[in-house]
């Protein structure tokens, strides 16, 4: 069998057509979304074991079966042999009084992905993009890392490189407030840094984390120290914002979306915006297909560099 990846790059944008407003304006957009995201997607959600999702809230339980309001049905008497979860908890953990929190035991989850094209004749191209993550949870400790490798080259040019490592840990001080450390590693030759550090600490919270979705947000200050190829190196210190946020919008379709948002504490002109837009479908168990949105924009670019990058990439992921 042979397996067809595509990826496409979208044109940079000119340095006069973009400025910090359009970042501060992305960012507003993107807090009225997320805003009224939490708001219309507050529902309690029901996971029966044939994976079904029903959006309501608990009535009435009993040692046998619950009474559920559905958004769209009704009252409905449900066994509790058919119900999975509810809002991420085991059925036997739920009772009448409060709506459960997220409460994180020990889990383990990831997944890779791989994205890539190759052309010959007219065109010498090749294009390859490959990622993966894994998080696991320890009581009140989350941690998380990634690994993101990028090769692109044309007409038998020396390939362009980007990779990029991180690690972090949030502490659950409370159920739904985290304090988050990390630290990441990379370099990226479109933008023309030879290398990158970055170290940062934030507040953050989790609004929800079930299996239908989840939303955090989180804010603090973020120490970066760029080496470019010119030899010449940037250290600044950093208040940044970002948030994830991912919903099934259908039984198998799952929106997802990141962004963080990086402005200099010294000179607030010179600020950084990342964001990631993307749909996630199933192919077969555990293998997925993914569609996905990529978009920089550094409003005081490397010397020769454009100030904005954008990617749009279809891919196949698989996930555990």
């Amino acid at each position: 069998m042979n397996i067809v990846f595509k990826s496409v790059k979208y044109p940079t944008c000119n340095a006069n057509q973009s400025s910090f407003g359009d970042i501060m304006r992305y960012g507003t957009y993107a807090i009225i979304f997320l805003t009224l995201a939490a708001g219309s997607l507050s529902a309690d959600d029901l996971v029966l074991k044939n994976g079904d999702i029903i959006q309501g809230s608990l009535i009435e339980q009993s040692s046998e079966q619950i009474i559920w309001a559905s958004e769209n049905f009704g009252d409905l008497n449900i066994a509790i042999d058919k119900i999975s979860t509810l809002n991420g908890a085991a059925i036997a953990s739920i009772d009448n009084g409060p709506k459960p929190q997220p409460v994180f035991s020990s889990t383990y989850n990831g997944d890779v992905s791989a994205t890539g094209a190759y052309a010959s004749g007219n065109e010498e191209r090749e294009d390859w993009d490959i990622e993966g993550s894994v998080e696991w949870r320890e009581g009140d400790f989350r941690h998380h890392s990634g690994i993101n490798y990028e090769s692109h080259s044309l007409d038998g040019s020396p390939a362009n490189e980007e990779y990029h490592l991180n690690y972090g840990v949030d502490w659950f001080f409370q159920e739904q407030w985290f304090w988050n450390n990390g630290a990441s590693w990379g370099a990226n030759d479109n933008r023309a840094i030879d290398q990158y550090y970055a170290i940062g600490s934030a507040i953050g919270r989790q609004f929800w984390d079930k299996e239908s979705g989840a939303l955090s947000a989180e804010t603090g200050l973020l120490w970066i120290s760029e080496e470019y190829e010119d030899s010449t190196t940037d250290d600044r210190l950093t208040w940044s914002w970002a948030a994830d946020y991912r919903q099934m919008i259908t039984s198998s379709l799952e929106l997802f979306h990141t962004h963080s948002l990086r402005v200099s504490i010294s000179d607030l002109d010179d600020s950084e915006l990342r964001a990631d837009l993307g749909l996630k479908a199933p192919l077969i168990r555990d293998i997925f297909t993914e569609l996905k949105l990529e978009w920089i924009y550094d409003n005081q670019p490397v010397e020769g560099t454009d100030p904005s990058d954008s990617q749009l990439t279809i891919g196949v992921s698989y996930s555990w």
